[in-house]
């Protein structure tokens, strides 16, 4: 029994991917409790599915791998998975956790405790790096806590499971303390979902360290696509194709082939007289051939980019030229959908009750009619989705951060194809502005939320800068939202109705409203988006 004391102070591909697998577990059996403590009892509160679909993105890439693998390419696949699959703000700052820890372990076979450690520290500091203006109280409060708490644990431990207990105790001390950071949590008695999800993560990977934790059958499909580049087949963080031959060569074809494993994929070493060639699909083929140059004299050295070649094939099979600049936008509801394709808008569906993933935005760019996209997000938890897309596609991806459809909308309508795109940017964004707005949705549970007291049922109405309105009544609801929103320059009052009100509600609602407010225009429009029965926008 003694040599069990210490026995997570290596941590090989299969320990890894055991701690993943762990996490990704834990989360199925906990991602509800997460959905739960959701600070508003809107029903459209998913920090847990996101921080869920962002894990079964992260397992899909390394489900089918062998654990035997080098730490550091099991690390760099399961990040790749969770950028690609991150969905809401919770789930785009978990996976830079993921990008950090995997940056860390870049280029291992295995790691030691101290650099695991060090892998989980970086990951905090990738974290902060994704949010440009983090707030006290939430997920990253939680991170650097455990890194705070975690600091003099590092210095002297060396089973790494222990590491993981210290860092699941100061997370715990470090949620426990953002309702007192966060005034809307403690109103609301909860702590910080994606806070707490950081801490099962943790969980997770502990339990899949230490043993408890079972194979999982999941049907998962791999979210990096394999592509093929002339006929030979890729995935896209490996892009370049690396061919060269080493003659003479100091060292055996299996030794080369021993060093560069973990380098790329796609690899063949061939042994001929006093020479080594090598084919390799590599992510940074500077730093390949830089080992090759040790092993002897290059030649014939040949490196392509194949996902170049891979849109070169496709541009030649797409007759159709895309428009240079356009919009990309996320909604949920057939309305919303074709109100914004008559203005001319690509749009990716989701929003309310399914934020997409950066890799669902990204195929909406692939398959949509322009080139570069003014990203309209319409959901505060989509637009860092939105950010790390912009990260991984430079000037092809601009964002107008709308927070609801109906700013996205009056932004997409101050759009014009003959404008540059700063003047887009600035006249979207300015237009924005001109408008207020209000939702009206229904509490899924009791809660406190500032000064207002609100009971399971209840019709809230939410507005910006404003107390959130609670009623029994809708019509009450309504109009003591209209009440906030009219101002005596209010011309045009328009409403959206949500799939669950009836066109026939909908004008009843609006019937009253017109006789108390006889001065002012009422438009409407079927919506048809969940869960929110009414969005309403003033001008």
């Amino acid at each position: 029994m003694m040599g069990e004391i210490n026995m997570y102070n290596t941590i090989d591909g299969i320990c890894f991917k055991n701690m993943l697998t762990g996490a990704y577990q834990l989360f199925q059996q906990k991602y509800e409790i997460i959905n739960q403590l959701n600070v508003f009892p809107v029903p459209d509160g998913d920090t847990g599915n996101n921080m869920l679909n962002t894990l079964k993105s992260m397992y899909s890439m390394i489900a089918e791998e062998k654990a035997e693998q080098p730490v550091g390419i099991l690390a760099e696949k399961a990040a790749a998975g969770a950028i690609m699959g991150a969905r809401g703000n919770s789930g785009v700052i978990l996976s830079q956790i993921i990008h950090g820890i995997s940056r860390g372990l870049h280029g291992k076979k295995t790691a030691s405790c101290g650099q695991m450690s060090k892998a989980f520290q970086y990951g905090i500091l990738y974290a902060y790096r994704a949010v440009t203006k983090p707030v006290e109280g939430t997920i990253l409060s939680v991170a650097r806590g455990i890194a705070k708490g975690t600091r003099e644990v590092i210095r002297t431990e060396t089973d790494f499971s222990k590491i993981l207990e210290a860092s699941i105790r100061c997370g715990n001390e470090a949620l426990a303390k953002t309702p007192e950071q966060l005034q809307i949590l403690k109103d609301a008695n909860v702590v910080d979902a994606g806070g707490q999800g950081l801490i099962f993560f943790l969980m997770g990977c502990l339990n899949g360290l230490t043993g408890k934790v079972e194979e999982i059958k999941v049907d998962v499909k791999p979210v990096i696509s394999r592509l093929e580049a002339k006929g030979e087949s890729f995935s896209i963080e490996y892009p370049y194709c690396t061919e060269f031959i080493i003659s003479p060569c100091k060292v055996k074809a299996k030794e080369v082939r021993k060093k560069l494993s973990s380098w790329g994929e796609s690899m063949i070493v061939a042994e001929g007289d006093n020479l080594v060639k090598v084919h390799i699909h590599a992510q940074r083929p500077g730093h390949v051939l830089d080992m090759a140059a040790d092993w002897g004299t290059l030649h014939d050295i040949k490196c392509d980019n194949m996902v170049d070649q891979f849109h070169k094939n496709k541009e030649k099979q797409q007759k159709m030229a895309k428009k240079p600049l356009g919009i990309l936008t996320v909604v949920s509801g057939d309305g919303w959908t074709e109100l914004f394709k008559k203005l001319g808008a690509d749009v990716v569906s989701g929003g309310q009750s399914m934020n997409p993933s950066v890799q669902e935005l990204s195929s909406g760019m692939d398959n949509g009619q322009y080139e570069k996209y003014i990203i309209l997000p319409n959901n505060k938890n989509i637009i860092l989705a939105a950010q790390q897309l912009q990260k991984m596609m430079g000037e092809k991806v601009h964002i107008v951060p709308s927070t609801n459809p109906m700013e996205g909308l009056a932004a997409a309508m101050a759009f014009s194809e003959d404008n540059t795109l700063e003047e887009n940017l600035a006249a979207m964004k300015e237009r924005m502005g001109d408008i207020a707005t209000a939702m009206i949705t229904t509490a899924v549970r009791d809660s406190i939320v500032g000064e207002t007291v609100i009971h399971k049922d209840d019709f809230m109405g939410i507005m910006k800068n404003h107390e959130v309105i609670a009623e029994k009544d809708f019509t009450k609801c309504f109009l003591d939202v209209l009440s906030h929103l009219i101002t005596e320059d209010t011309e045009i009052v328009t409403i959206y109705s949500g799939k669950d009100l009836s066109e026939e509600d909908c004008l009843k609602e609006i019937d009253k409203a017109e006789k108390k407010y006889p001065d002012v225009t009422f438009e409407t429009y079927q919506g048809g988006q969940p869960l929110y029965p009414m969005f309403i926008s003033t001008e």
